[in-house]
Order: structure tokens, then C-alpha cells, then sequence
């Protein structure tokens, strides 16, 4: 089943100003989005251990709902493993990429693709339930779709009533403390993005010649917000060794070197995860 728009409701407009800024940088890079950061190594290789954790944590043939999917990336690489996914994304022109990837891929008699805005996870519970697609064994949601979300407690609550008692939320947000981010920043002579992470409020942001504001909120801070909707169970570490974006597309030309960091990132992912590039945190609702 999927969820459709109530009877009147339009389509939503690519270009409606209502959308949140962070929203609306990422429908305007949506065309240039897989092109920019789909072949950069380091992308692939956090992604990677971000599906290892996914598989390892949802049972076989799960119902999952998947917040912030991009192009649908992980849609397609998770539907390939047996799950079906419903997957969402607050940019319309994401929702309408991960349709055509989902459609190329042998998928399009899944769930499809729905346009949302995490901040409206209220609304969207309401009618989710009601129409029968919700509670689901499962959520996820990859690369810092959070780290949009000023208010947290606000998403806590629907997030939970979208799942089943017992059922995860696996969240992959950005990691209060990055040594590698610090060390390509301060390389690359700036040093106010360097320390961004340690900001206590929004630190800015841009891109698609849009402006926005991004969070960094430890998991002891996600898990206050969370509680006592979603139980924070486990952290790990994505990217510890393994470099973030800011280092690319340099690093992309040493293979190995990303291999052989990747490698030990697996390793790291527990003891250090506090350190990496981004964090999983498995949420378990009660």
C-alpha cells in the first residue's frame, strides 16, 4: 500500500517557499547530487558500513520506512537485499530521482517514493496509520538528515507511533567531534568550518546557492530529546579513518588508502564513535 495525498490536496510545487531552506538547497542540487558526490570514495565507503549496520540490525524482509533518502541510494541497496522500503524525502525533485532509480532497478511495484519533510512527521503519522501503511518493523535514516531538525522532541513522538514496540530507528547524524574534518579544514586554510561542530547553536550552511542552518547535537542530546518515545541503544562510528567530503575529490585518487581505512574503521566503529565523520545511533522504541 502506499500513501497517497487526501482528496484536493496538490502535488507538492518544486519550487514552494515553504519548504525549509536545507530542503530546498537539496531539491536545487537533487540533478547534480549523484554526479557530485556518487563516485567520491569516502562517500561510498561510509555509506557501506552505514548498510552493514542496517542489515545487521533489521530482520530479513522488514517494512522500513526511510527518512531524508536523497536519490534512494540506499533504497535500492536495501529493496535488493529483500526489505521493502518506503522511501521519503522533503525535496520533491530527490523523491522524483529515487522513483526513476527505484524504477530502473526492477522495483516499481514497491512502496513508492513520498515526498516529506521530517518536521511534519506529525501529520504524515496521522495518515499512515489511518490508511494502513503504518507501524513499520523499522526506520532509518542516512547522512544527517537530523542535523536539518532544529526542534528534535518535536519528531520523536510520530517517529515512534510510525513503529511497531520493539522496532528500531537507526538515525546516522554527524559526529560531535570529527579529527578528520578539523585536519582537511584547518588544511584547507579555513578554520571556521573546522571547529563548526563545537558551535552550542545552528552553524550556517550553503549549497545550491541556498542558505540554511545545521545542527550538531551529540547522541546524549538526540537521546534526551528522544526520551521516552525512542530508547537510545547502541552507537557507532561511520568514517573515523575513512575522510569526510571536505576531502574530496582528492582522496578518491588513492584507492587503497580509502580501502585500507575502511578496513579499520570496522574495528574503531564502537570504541571511537564518537570521533567519526558521522554516527549511527540505534533508537529502539519501547
Amino acid at each position: 500500500m502506499t500513501l497517497r495525498p487526501p482528496p484536493g490536496e496538490a502535488a507538492p510545487d518544486r519550487d514552494d517557499p515553504s519548504l525549509p531552506p536545507a530542503v530546498r538547497a537539496f531539491d536545487q542540487t537533487a540533478p547534480r547530487f549523484d554526479e557530485r558526490f556518487g563516485e567520491w570514495r569516502s562517500v561510498e565507503a561510509q555509506r557501506r558500513a552505514v548498510q552493514r549496520r542496517l542489515m545487521s540490525t533489521f530482520p530479513s524482509g522488514a517494512r522500513l520506512l526511510e527518512l531524508g533518502a536523497g536519490t534512494g541510494v540506499d533504497a535500492v541497496r536495501l529493496s535488493m537485499a529483500g526489505y521493502e522500503v518506503t522511501p521519503t524525502d522533503g525535496s520533491p525533485e530527490m523523491v522524483a530521482r529515487a522513483a526513476a532509480k527505484l524504477r530502473a532497478a526492477g522495483f516499481a511495484d514497491g512502496p513508492a517514493p513520498r515526498q516529506l519533510v521530517i518536521e511534519e512527521l506529525g501529520r504524515f503519522a496521522e495518515r499512515a496509520l489511518a490508511e494502513g501503511l503504518a507501524p513499520f518493523d523499522g526506520a532509518y535514516s542516512n547522512f544527517a538528515a537530523f542535523n536539518c531538525v532544529e526542534d528534535l522532541g518535536a519528531v520523536a513522538h510520530p517517529l515512534a507511533k510510525l513503529l511497531k514496540p520493539g522496532a528500531h530507528a537507526v538515525l546516522v547524524v554527524f559526529g560531535p567531534c570529527s579529527p578528520g574534518e578539523i585536519l582537511v579544514e584547518m588544511l584547507r586554510g579555513r578554520p571556521r568550518a573546522a571547529v563548526r561542530r563545537f558551535r552550542t547553536g545552528p552553524a550556517p550552511a550553503r549549497l545550491g546557492g541556498e542558505s540554511f542552518r545545521v545542527w550538531y547535537p551529540s547522541p546524549a542530546a538526540f537521546a534526551r530529546a528522544f526520551a521516552p518515545h525512542l530508547r537510545l541503544r547502541g552507537v557507532h562510528g561511520i568514517g573515523l579513518l575513512v575522510p569526510p567530503s571536505a576531502a574530496e575529490p582528492w582522496i578518491s585518487r588513492f584507492p587503497r588508502i580509502v580501502s585500507a581505512m575502511e578496513a579499520t574503521d570496522r574495528l574503531l566503529a564502537s570504541p571511537l564513535a564518537l570521533l567519526g565523520d558521522h554516527v549511527l545511533l540505534d533508537f529502539e522504541r519501547p
